[in-house]
């Protein structure tokens, strides 16, 4: 038996339609229905490895996932096949062959997600499913004045899921960027080198108290300092997250943020 090859997939998906990312015992996830379709099509068990579990409803413009399979393929026939059986809402970009020292989870460097707040009085029909519509208006700079407070190494217990399973709350935070739109558009950038369960979605919803004008920029690090989930505030709704890239390249000095949004 030859020995097992591995191979990284980078897919993209509209969170909608499943409860996550992650296996789940009723089946139902991103990764219940890629596992499913590869089983099939390559006649053997296959496990998924996902760079980042994805909440239920929450999109990715980039996920990257590995699987190791001990027969030869054909990456673009098999690209081919997944599109072709997968749900709609799952689009598999590229296959390729990796190293066995490959890890989707550990090898990574940094994750970048977007939070997009719809900010009108009125119903943005293109933009509701992947957005927050938030009807008064928000001051951005306040927002993007406090945002800069979650920038560097901090215990994130006062911006975790109360179910979460990690077994530290210490992350490091990269880079934060509220970009806006003339139309209304707001955009919440975020770079870190990984993220607790909900961690992106209660910074946001923190965020928008600050630019309702319900929380000062300044309390940002008494609330960190406190590791209390239940002063921070409401968990953003999940349609408005997308994972836009999973960074595997060696970080530099210069902005990944500003070098992305080039691209």
């Amino acid at each position: 038996m030859p020995d097992k090859m591995q191979y990284r997939i980078d897919l993209k998906y509209i969170g909608a339609a499943f409860v996550g990312w992650q296996t789940q015992p009723d089946g139902g996830s991103v990764q219940d229905h890629l596992e499913d379709v590869l089983e099939k099509v390559l006649a053997e068990n296959i496990k998924v490895i996902g760079a980042s579990r994805t909440d239920s409803g929450v999109h990715a413009e980039n996920q990257v996932a590995s699987f190791c399979s001990g027969k030869p393929i054909d990456c673009g026939k098999l690209r081919a096949s997944l599109n072709a059986l997968l749900p709609d809402s799952i689009g598999v970009e590229g296959i390729s062959p990796v190293p066995e020292s490959f890890h989707a989870i550990r090898s990574a460097r940094a994750k970048i997600y977007c939070y997009q707040i719809w900010n009108a009085p009125y119903r943005n029909p293109f933009l509701s499913p992947f957005s927050w519509q938030i009807t008064s208006r928000l001051d951005l700079v306040a927002m993007s004045e406090a945002s800069q407070h979650f920038v560097g190494f901090h215990n994130f217990s006062a911006f975790c899921a109360s179910d979460s399973t990690a077994k530290t709350k210490e992350r490091r935070v990269i880079e934060v960027k509220i970009q806006s739109f003339p139309n209304g558009l707001v955009q919440c950038w975020f770079v870190g080198e990984g993220f607790l369960k909900q961690m992106v979605r209660s910074i946001v919803g923190t965020l928008v108290e600050v630019g309702l004008g319900k929380r000062e920029v300044n309390s940002i690090p008494q609330l960190i300092a406190d590791k209390d989930r239940s002063k921070s505030g409401k968990t953003a709704p999940a349609q408005g997250l997308c994972l836009q890239r999973v960074v595997y390249e060696s970080l530099s000095e210069s902005s990944l943020l500003e070098l992305y949004l080039k691209c």
